[in-house]
């Protein structure tokens, strides 16, 4: 693997798209690996590259609480506990 700077995962994060539209880039079956992350204030984006070379982010908060996902800042939990409340209704 090789190591990035914070300036080339900058430079990778301009160019990346998110991680969660994979599958309309029909990129989903592609591996990637995890190359870093960058912060901006409280969000973090975190850097993956595929085999074909393109870049991807996942985003995360740093809150009071510590490091969450996304979907946890937005809805206030966490993705998993979302579906089994759905699904026990």
């Amino acid at each position: 693997m090789m190591k990035y700077t914070q300036a080339q995962l900058e430079e990778c994060l301009k160019k990346a798209y998110s991680y969660e539209n994979r599958d309309g880039w029909e990129a989903e079956e592609l591996e990637t690996e995890f190359i870093g992350t960058v912060q901006r204030k409280r969000k973090l984006y975190d850097i993956y590259v595929d085999t074909e070379r393109n870049y991807w982010y996942e985003v995360r908060f740093i809150t009071d609480a510590g490091i969450v996902s996304e979907y946890e800042a937005v809805f206030g939990c966490t993705e998993r506990k979302r579906r089994k409340r759905r699904q026990g209704a």
